[in-house]
């Protein structure tokens, strides 16, 4: 796929990864949907950041817990922009929750955001694109799914590795759909960006250092790039998954 004008929706696009994905679509020629759930200002930068780019970007905002609001995303996407043909799933929450404490509501808004809302963005887009349109589905994930410490997470994250693959049998051969296991890319939100990295207690693996948001945009744009690759996990992780 060439990405030069083709409509891309990126969830959670106003900080941090999300982000920067939105950037590097908007300067491969994308007209870029960013969307946020609660973070407007920050959304408002990125379209900023975009448009400083030369490129074309619009701001939407949904509740992802909501399926009526995922719809109406989709329609706004679809009526200011033009059909999605590049969704990149990068919202997700983390709730630091265990087996012992977590209760029927943190269970369902895990998989109803992290989950479910990619689901019922696949669906649409599905409906969109017509009979010989291509696109690409790109989900975020982690490099490891096993989280008792973050128990509603990793079970979400690891149904989501099956709803990419299950997609990817669903919507071929015209959709290629894929994720990226991401390793220690950003310190978590709650610690400053220039916190000394001896003091950031993360297992950082073979590569013994923290990647950065340029390699994480690279393995998107490679995916969107190459029309081979589906129902495919990139770990972009240095060497943790494999240790």
């Amino acid at each position: 796929m060439d990405p030069n004008g083709k409509v891309a929706l990126v969830t959670g696009a106003a900080r941090r990864v999300g982000r920067s994905l939105a950037l590097a679509l908007g300067d491969a020629g994308c007209r870029v949907a960013v969307h946020y759930g609660s973070s407007q200002k920050d959304a408002g930068e990125t379209v900023s950041l975009i448009h400083s780019m030369g490129g074309e970007a619009a701001i939407f905002h949904a509740d992802l817990e909501d399926p009526s609001q995922i719809e109406s995303l989709t329609n706004s996407v679809a009526e200011q922009l033009g059909p999605i043909e590049i969704l990149v799933n990068n919202a997700s929450i983390f709730d630091k929750v265990g087996l012992e404490d977590a209760s029927v509501e943190n269970w369902d808004r895990h998989f109803a955001i992290n989950t479910r809302a990619p689901f019922l963005l696949a669906q649409t887009m599905q409906h969109q694109l017509t009979a010989n349109s291509t696109g690409k589905i790109i989900s975020l994930n982690d490099w490891r799914t096993a989280r008792p410490t973050r128990f509603a997470y990793g079970v979400t994250k690891s149904a989501l590795s099956g709803l990419t693959r299950t997609l990817a049998l669903s919507m071929a051969p015209h959709v290629q759909v894929n994720e990226i296991a991401l390793g220690a890319i950003l310190p978590p939100a709650d610690i400053p960006l220039d916190r000394p990295r001896d003091e950031i207690k993360i297992d950082l693996g073979p590569a013994d250092r923290m990647g950065t948001l340029n390699e994480v945009a690279d393995a998107m744009m490679m995916l969107i790039k190459n029309d081979f690759i589906t129902g495919e996990t990139i770990n972009v992780d240095g060497g943790r998954h494999i240790q």
